[in-house]
């Protein structure tokens, strides 16, 4: 049993304990706020045993539900919601009958046992607020809000009864009118947020937002679409993304990097379906290893031992050199993990692709330039100024 299972149980048994001592209290002392409040826990019951089997039954998922059930929560929400704007219509008309029939209460236990109800519902309401914000659940959640209305009329009760016992018992009515009108408002809330989730609308800005960001921030990647959408207390994301990724292998790690940063920023995301359209860059960033800070250096031998590196974009529709320059490798000479750090220093410069004079070995370096998706090929050039003249004609 989950912490939301064990909760919702808790708030029944609390429920039945407050309701049957408030009713006794009541009949025993002729106190019409402590048996209206009684009668008030006793529809809380109701809602406390909806919210349990709505936590119980809504990750189930079968081949008819193959979402699974989650929006469960949000219909139980809504009920929960009715169940409010309920409690509000019954303080509301108690509230009236007792302006034409207020009576002295003549001890001061319904003052108590009214007290000793508001501490525990509150206690109760911040305890369930606590664990529906961590659970992010929206039934948990709207069960707290309830509660809070409960401890709101539970204070009512508290000084309707005290007051009634003092020599004033019209205040009670009075006091109880106006809590009616803020439980209404609380239940107004839940059913305004229920509904929206079950007619499918959009996340918060400020979900997308970030979800967009995280998206953005895999190299290659332009975000073209975004939708997402809550289900129960959880979220379901479309994203529709551009590349200009060819090799299916480098399309496949994106996607999966992609879905792993973003569930790992906001866990509560059940599922995101990614789908990946190629589009063709309009400039791209070429590298190739020098020998010398020359315009006539070879093209070095060795990826990791290059001196410097030239780089040059090139205007992918025009088919034209754009520019170029070379820089240098500071670690070159390093002892170790001389291509890896070859390889950070290209993705450091937005490369593309790197055109090497033979096959990378499939160490260190090859894995890092294949992490930040830079494609490597095979050069025949021989020097840099020669391979300025072939990829100044043709940006391939």
């Amino acid at each position: 049993m989950n912490k939301l299972e064990r909760t919702a149980i808790l708030s029944t048994l609390a429920n039945i304990f407050l309701s049957v001592i408030k009713l006794v209290a009541g009949l025993l002392f002729s106190s019409i706020a402590l048996i209206a409040d009684a009668m008030h826990s006793f529809t809380d019951i109701i809602g406390s045993l909806a919210v349990f089997f709505g936590i119980k039954f809504s990750t189930i998922k079968s081949k008819r539900f193959p979402y699974g059930l989650y929006k469960l929560e949000n219909l139980i929400s809504l009920f929960v919601s009715l169940l409010i704007f309920y409690a509000a219509f019954e303080i509301a008309s108690d509230a009236l009958v007792s302006l034409h029939a207020a009576k002295q209460i003549t001890s001061i236990l319904p003052s108590l046992v009214a007290f000793f109800s508001f501490i525990f519902v509150f206690v109760l309401a911040k305890y369930k607020e606590k664990i529906g914000k961590a659970e992010n659940s929206p039934s948990m959640l709207a069960e707290a809000k309830h509660s809070l209305g409960d401890a709101a009329s539970s204070l009512a009760v508290v000084a309707g009864v005290t007051l009634s016992f003092l020599g004033m018992p019209y205040f009670d009515p009075i006091v109880g009118f106006a809590v009616a009108l803020l439980v209404f408002k609380s239940g107004a809330e839940i059913l305004l947020d229920s509904v929206k989730v079950l007619l499918d609308a959009s996340l918060d800005y400020a979900t997308m937002r970030r979800i967009e960001e995280l998206a953005s921030k895999q190299k290659n990647v332009r975000v073209k679409e975004i939708i997402a959408r809550n289900s129960g207390r959880f979220v379901f994301v479309e994203l529709k993304l551009e590349t200009n990724l060819k090799d299916l292998k480098a399309v496949s790690r994106l996607q999966k990097e992609c879905e792993e940063k973003i569930k790992k920023e906001i866990p509560r995301i059940d599922r995101i379906t990614i789908e990946i359209e190629y589009k063709k860059k309009p400039v791209l960033c070429y590298a190739v290893p020098l020998e010398s800070n020359s315009l006539k250096s070879r093209i070095a031998q060795e990826f990791g031992l290059a001196k410097y590196f030239g780089l040059f974009k090139v205007d992918t529709k025009k088919r034209k050199l754009i520019e170029y320059n070379i820089i240098e490798n500071p670690n070159w000479n390093a002892k170790h993990r001389r291509g890896i750090l070859a390889a950070e220093l290209l993705a450091g410069h937005n490369v593309d692709v790197l055109l090497n004079k033979g096959a990378l070995h499939k160490g260190g370096a090859y894995y890092a330039l294949q992490d930040s998706f830079i494609e490597i090929k095979n050069t025949k050039a021989k020097s840099f100024e020669e391979l300025l003249k072939k990829y100044g004609g043709a940006g391939k």
